[in-house]
């Protein structure tokens, strides 16, 4: 008991522990400290001159404050194990293999999120050129005054509508392809052009801006020159003018704002990124794996085989009987049909209407 005792003293003292321990294990106390010299540690019990100076002089001052301390501070917060050359290698290595993987999966997931973005898109733009030409039909169908023109209208407009159902089915859109034309069609020019109140005559916002009143979004008619302002425009005016808005300096963020980062050592640096990869790697495997089974991109078939299919189940194609499977199956439009069975080395027969290997079959 009386080892630990002068070892615990010599630490509160300030002195290191190796020593403290030496000089304990030698039987030595306190008090038989102060009554030896320098020379006597050097001989007697194998101290340097450096250190054993250093013990004279922290057992003569005595005890002080800060001994104490930094014998707490030992204890309470020891010194961390010092990492050795090798090891630093060895992990600075496994950390940029690490990140250049990580990278990798980074990119992986960009390109399958552009991927996917870019088969949407094409549906998108497919889409739209679709309404385009369903609205033109209608409005031609609603001024044509002949019935076997509109005979041949409805018929369009029935291909085009596949066409529109397919690619509004494959985007998840909500609502039906006919809600869209309707809108396009019917609801975008009221919304558009203005009447004159006196005259009742169409105006283009673009070319009736009243010159006399810049300051205003103010009509003018050209036919009967009266000027005035539209509903929508004193709408929005008036929403303008409330204040809707109070901003309270004294607020604070309406997030959390994040503490600042604290000082990671080689574990935790290492943790972080592994976290970081496995989260972006299963990431970019289900995107990458969505995209692939996703309807939009992975979805469609090649015509080239929809054409081999089709010829090996019934020997031949026909348009009435599948021009509307041709649509679904493989994207392409149905005006280009007829196209695609030429450039696939297909016969036609004019008397039966339909395409085969064989020609005059």
């Amino acid at each position: 008991m009386a080892k630990k005792d002068t070892y615990l003293a010599l630490l509160r003292r300030g002195i290191d522990d190796t020593t403290a321990n030496q000089l304990a294990d030698a039987g030595l106390k306190i008090g038989d400290l102060k009554k030896i010299d320098k020379d006597m540690l050097v001989e007697n019990y194998g101290l340097k001159e450096e250190i054993a100076q250093g013990v004279i002089e922290i057992i003569t001052a005595g005890p002080q404050s800060h001994g104490k301390e930094r014998f707490l501070s030992k204890v309470l917060a020891p010194e961390r194990k010092q990492e050795s050359r090798i090891e630093e290698i060895k992990f600075q290595r496994k950390q940029k293999d690490v990140l250049t993987e990580l990278a990798e999966q980074k990119e992986r997931l960009k390109i399958a999120k552009v991927e996917a973005f870019r088969a949407q898109k094409l549906i998108m733009n497919r889409l739209g050129k679709t309404v385009e030409l369903i609205v033109k039909l209608e409005n031609s169908l609603h001024d044509e005054g002949k019935d076997d023109q509109k005979v041949k209208i409805r018929d369009q407009l029935e291909t085009r509508g596949l066409e529109a159902a397919r690619d509004h089915e494959m985007l998840e859109l909500e609502g039906t392809p006919q809600d869209i034309v309707d809108f396009r069609r019917q609801h975008v020019p009221g919304l558009i052009f203005h009447a004159c109140p006196e005259c009742n005559d169409e105006l283009d916002p673009r070319q009736s801006r009243d010159p006399d009143r810049p300051d205003d979004w103010a009509f003018i008619c050209w036919e009967c020159e009266t000027s005035w302002l539209p509903d929508l425009t004193q709408g929005v005016e008036s929403i303008l003018d409330e204040t809707r808005i109070t901003i309270d300096p004294d607020k604070p963020p309406r997030n959390p704002v994040p503490p600042k980062p604290a000082s990671m050592d080689f574990s935790s640096v290492s943790d972080l990124i592994r976290r970081d990869l496995e989260e972006t790697g299963a990431n970019a495997d289900e995107m990458t794996r969505a995209v692939e089974e996703s309807v939009v991109a992975g979805g469609l078939m090649d015509i080239n085989d929809w054409i081999d299919q089709t010829l090996a189940a019934k020997d031949y194609i026909q348009a009435q009987e599948d021009r509307e499977d041709f649509i679904l199956r493989t994207g392409a439009g149905a005006t280009k049909f007829n196209k695609w069975m030429k450039k696939a080395g297909l016969f036609f027969n004019k008397q039966t209407g339909r395409w085969t290997r064989e020609k005059g079959r």
